[in-house]
């Protein structure tokens, strides 16, 4: 087993992320971070005692490449032979609407799509990935919002988004 498998294996296991039987569902941009969480848990799961339900891709309509991005996303699933759940929205529109961020706008837009395709393929967990700038953009947006020492911190595993 490769060094960054057992590294992940080994987080998933101390934190207790999936336990025996678990069914996840693992939220595909089509970026770098989330393709490798694609293929790190299929193969994880071989072994591991879990199972990736499906995949699950939200075309946000924001950057001109989104329809690209959609249609790299399908044609993985299919080529993993994984089942997948797509869906659009204007995340513009419902920002303009809510008086939202972009930002805030896509990551309520993005959960809310998240849970809803957990359930269609019966999953029980949800698996995202993040990168090191989302890690950092977390950490001082909770700088700015006045988080103490004990606040101040990053993506924890197994956090649910607020």
């Amino acid at each position: 087993m490769s060094a960054i498998l057992q590294r992940v294996r080994k987080t998933i296991q101390r934190h207790e992320l999936c336990p025996p039987g678990t069914r996840l569902l693992v939220g595909l941009s089509g970026g770098s971070d989330s393709v490798a969480l694609v293929l790190l848990l299929r193969e994880l799961g071989e072994h591991g005692g879990f199972s990736v339900a499906g995949l699950a891709h939200l075309n946000h309509r924001l950057r001109a490449s989104a329809d690209n991005d959609e249609a790299f996303c399908r044609a993985l699933a299919d080529r993993l032979g994984c089942r997948i759940v797509v869906e659009g929205a204007d995340v513009k529109e419902y920002a303009s609407g809510c008086g939202l961020s972009i930002e805030d706008a896509a990551r309520r837009i993005r959960y809310e799509f998240l849970e809803r395709a957990a359930d269609l393929l019966g999953a029980d967990r949800i698996a995202v990935g993040h990168t090191q700038d989302d890690q950092a953009e977390t950490f001082l947006l909770k700088l700015m919002r006045g988080a103490g020492l004990t606040g101040l911190a990053g993506i924890y595993p197994g956090a649910v988004a607020s």
